[in-house]
């Protein structure tokens, strides 16, 4: 996609330390979920696959929690999330849909290669 100069990855989660220990505690229960965090994650930190992903993109990517979103970018990700949207200039683009995060199965290489061709 043209015009992309940076990458937003929007968790389905709020950051800090509560909205962690929330998140973590439900998905331990089966409350909560997060395709964005299955692919870039484990449960110690970033996988190292995707660290290596991010670094071939040659966008900046940068990744926000639901709380953490400005208001434009809240009011375009509003109940899509976890989502990967592009900013260009003036606006955003759908980059990787909730749906396409979950068809990505945690494989932090199939959402690179989705990424690679929208970009």
């Amino acid at each position: 996609m043209p015009g992309i100069n940076k990458i937003i990855g929007i968790y389905h989660a709020n950051g800090g330390i509560l909205g962690e220990l929330k998140y973590m505690t439900g998905k331990f229960f089966g409350a909560s979920h997060c395709a964005l965090c299955d692919i870039t994650h484990t449960n110690t930190g970033k996988k190292e696959v995707w660290k290596e992903c991010e670094e071939k993109l040659g966008v900046p990517i940068t990744f926000v929690h639901l709380n953490e979103r400005n208001v434009k970018l809240m009011t375009y990700t509003n109940g899509n999330t976890p989502c990967i949207v592009g900013k260009t200039n003036t606006n955003y683009a759908m980059l990787a849909s909730k749906k396409e995060l979950e068809e990505c199965k945690g494989n932090a290489t199939k959402l690179a290669e989705l990424l690679e061709k929208k970009l």
